[in-house]
């Protein structure tokens, strides 16, 4: 009996020791007890409210996405709670310099842009920013909750919960200029990681939308045309632009001057597009049409009917198309590409375009509201253009 209870002692004593041994693992650390000075890194943000999904998978202006949460710290590789008093001589708000570090210039200009407190418990903090538009974002951080520690492969691990500042992307078309679009109290878990060293600009946290992976959209270049950034949109050709008319006579050479015959878009649906263009006895007439884009090689095609009658056959067009700019004015600009007569007939050709002037293959069409070019609309006239038989 007595050796049985040596031996159900010594197990217990290695089940004890085990368990410690797992807890040391991962201990969490009381709340109070939290020392918040260091540099950390941030590793993971998961936002929980007033945030959702971009309306779009890329956007072309980064004013598009000025002053969304998720956007802002994504440039934001870690955090550095400093031991260094400060008071701001204007706005008068104190506390220890908190650095945010980016690879942004304002991360590392040296200027103290915000302040962080900790309550008295040690149970939370804030962050302040003394002025919400410089940097051009407001970083600030308020309502800090769930503070805890952990180790990570032997390195402290700091959680919480806090309320940033973000736009309302419901409410964006309330205001044209970015600075001023109404904003929302987002809320955010972060998890930092600390680190001895310099924190790696190049590094971005992972971001996650309520625990699931979140994706950002991608800036691209503003004069690279797809499809998305397409639908929806109505354009007018450029005031001035040459458009072939030859009257009621059918000409010889029509078939090679359709394709400036074109005076607008309205691209009403992602596989339906509506075309104005020039029609004998001062008539612009309307057609709807399918049409189709190659994001990858930016050509845009469609087919239009032919007319037997002024001795038109159908035909379809191939674009190649991009965006510019002059004087404010957006324009799609469209490169002859390839023209083909009779598409998909036995007699399908490609038409000889070799005797036109190649001034005329470039068609610029300036951005206009899809009332502008609708068949009632006054805007659409022939008297804007210069006409040639």
């Amino acid at each position: 009996m007595k050796n049985i209870k040596v031996v159900l002692l010594v197990l217990c004593s290695i089940l004890f020791l085990n368990s410690c041994s797992s807890d040391d693992d991962n201990p969490v650390i009381p709340a109070e007890s939290i020392k918040l000075e260091g540099k950390w890194i941030i590793k993971e943000i998961n936002f929980k409210s007033n945030v959702k999904a971009w309306k779009s998978e890329t956007f072309t202006d980064v004013m598009d996405v000025f002053g969304w949460a998720p956007y802002m710290f994504e440039s934001a590789s870690g955090v550095e709670f400093t031991k260094e008093d400060y008071t701001d001589s204007q706005t008068q708000k104190s506390g220890k310099v908190f650095k945010l570090v980016t690879g942004s210039s304002y991360g590392g200009s040296g200027k103290v842009y915000w302040v962080w407190n900790q309550t008295e418990d040690g149970k939370a903090f804030e962050v302040i920013q003394f002025n919400s538009q410089m940097p051009p974002y407001d970083f600030s951080m308020s309502k800090t909750s769930s503070l805890e520690e952990t180790t990570l492969d032997g390195k402290r691990v700091l959680i919480f919960t806090t309320t940033l500042v973000s736009i309302d992307q419901d409410r964006m078309d309330e205001s044209s200029n970015p600075m001023t679009r109404p904003k929302v109290a987002a809320t955010a878990t972060f998890t930092l990681v600390e680190t001895s060293g310099e924190i790696d600009t190049e590094i971005s946290p992972s971001l996650k939308l309520n625990g699931a992976e979140f994706k950002l959209p991608e800036q691209i270049d503003p004069t690279v045309v797809t499809k998305e950034n397409l639908v929806g949109t109505s354009w007018m050709l450029k005031s001035g632009s040459k458009i072939f008319d030859p009257g009621m006579v059918t000409s010889p050479v029509g078939d090679k001057y359709e394709f400036t015959k074109l005076v607008t878009f309205n691209f009403f649906k992602a596989d339906s597009l509506e075309i104005r263009y020039s029609y004998p006895l001062g008539i612009v007439t309307t057609k709807k049409v399918a049409w189709a884009y190659d994001n990858e090689n930016n050509i845009f095609s469609f087919e239009k009917a032919g007319s037997a009658g002024f001795g038109i056959p159908p035909q379809k067009y191939l674009w190649k198309a991009t965006y510019s700019t002059d004087d404010d004015v957006k324009y799609l600009v469209l490169d002859v590409h390839e023209i083909i007569s009779y598409p998909g007939e036995a007699s399908e050709a490609k038409v000889d375009l070799s005797a036109v002037d190649t001034g005329l293959f470039k068609r610029e069409f300036a951005s206009v509201s899809a009332d502008d070019v609708k068949d009632t609309s006054t805007a659409v006239k022939k008297d804007n253009y210069t006409i040639f038989k």
